[in-house]
């Protein structure tokens, strides 16, 4: 007789079905997250080289004589905080390296449902698999 606990298949399977849905619903809201990060980073440093070099070259626009210039200072120095704290926080939060953390633990889980679904792995090797990736992937596997 076997020590091992027996898996009711119908678990396991809820089990990669859930997972599949976190890891799925991580990625959609990181990469959303990312995109908002990195277009209000690049829309923000175009925005103060653009105030930066037009009040350079013609003048301030915003006014004149050193009130036009600061104008054009404060506008660039604040677009360009704005694009440095927003790549700040993309670095802080990972999300590039948690994305793809994320994205190879879904393609994990996708191959492991359909061999689910196509009957081409014992249920003991799935059983293992899932015990694999569950231990490398504890965020997105319930």
């Amino acid at each position: 007789m076997s020590n091992q606990p027996v898996v009711d298949q119908k678990t396991i399977i809820h089990n990669i079905k859930n997972s599949l849905k976190a890891a799925d619903k991580f990625i959609k809201n990181r990469r959303k997250t990312n995109t908002r990060l990195l277009v209000t980073g690049m829309s923000t440093s175009a925005a103060s080289t653009l105030v930066a070099g037009v009040t350079s070259a013609a003048g301030p626009v915003l006014g004149s004589g050193i009130e036009g210039w600061r104008m054009a200072c404060i506008a660039a120095a604040g677009l360009s905080l704005i694009a440095t704290v927003s790549a700040g926080i993309s670095q802080r939060l990972e999300i590039s390296d948690r994305l793809n953390k994320a994205s190879q633990c879904l393609d994990r889980l996708r191959s492991l449902d359909l061999s689910i679904t196509t009957g081409n792995k014992t249920w003991d090797v799935i059983i293992q698999e899932y015990h694999e990736i569950a231990s490398l992937f504890p965020e997105f596997t319930s």
